[in-house]
């Protein structure tokens, strides 16, 4: 199989892939699966063809960034992550505490930040709680006021299912949309933006965004990532 961001792999990694693609050739084979996320070989092809992403895609790259600090708990901080689907399966009035039963006065006093990735009218951001400094910041490739609006209402959802786990009234805090990072020039790759804020912003080490304004230019190596790191976790 042929996609942009091919030429950022290895000819080992290219190898590989082209092994799992021959083994799962069908578009509902089973590529990547963990609890509620499930990844099959269609998206996969959407991951490196430029295409939309969905909340699968979100959550299974949120888990392999788990599995790294869990591997390098030194370079990462502390985090508590919200799977997208806690505000989808919230506004369809289905059972959506699945996503933030992880959250209790326990975990929230052994963390630094709450990360929950939000979707909204076809765009999505990125909105984190630092739970010291009592504040949140809106990281958003396509800058809209319409975007602080959804997160504050997520905000207030989180504070409604979730107070008794919070020091503090997390709604009063403030929220701030983060100027100076990477911001996209199509209409597609906000899912992935949003995917390499958050891996950013759990790191220990605070980021230069400046430094970051090419992202737009590499997104299909960062694509080629996502997909050859999911596929490693197959039984080939």
């Amino acid at each position: 199989m042929e996609y942009p961001g091919k030429v950022f792999l290895t000819s080992e990694q290219q190898a590989f892939m082209d092994d799992c693609f021959k083994k799962f050739n069908k578009k509902d084979d089973i590529i990547f699966q963990s609890g509620n996320i499930e990844i099959n070989r269609g998206d996969i092809d959407d991951i490196l063809t430029n295409q939309y992403l969905a909340d699968n895609h979100v959550d299974a790259f949120a888990f392999l960034l788990s599995e790294k600090r869990r591997i390098l708990p030194k370079e990462f901080q502390n985090y508590l992550y919200i799977s997208p689907l806690y505000r989808a399966y919230r506004g369809y009035k289905q059972d959506f505490q699945i996503f933030i039963q992880h959250i209790n006065p326990d975990s929230v006093r052994e963390s630094k930040l709450i990360v929950q990735p939000i979707y909204f009218q076809g765009h999505w951001v990125l909105v984190v709680g630092r739970l010291k400094d009592k504040v949140w910041k809106l990281y958003d490739s396509l800058p809209n006021p319409e975007h602080k609006a959804i997160c504050i209402e997520v905000i207030k959802q989180i504070h409604e299912d979730k107070a008794g786990a919070f020091p503090s009234h997390i709604t009063t805090w403030k929220l701030q949309t983060v100027r100076g990072v990477p911001t996209q020039s199509n209409d597609y790759d906000c899912e992935i933006f949003v995917c390499k804020y958050m891996e950013r912003v759990v790191l220990r080490q605070k980021t230069d965004w400046a430094s970051l304004k090419d992202w737009q230019k590499y997104m299909p190596k960062f694509r080629a990532e996502l997909g050859y790191a999911l596929c490693l976790t197959t039984k080939m």
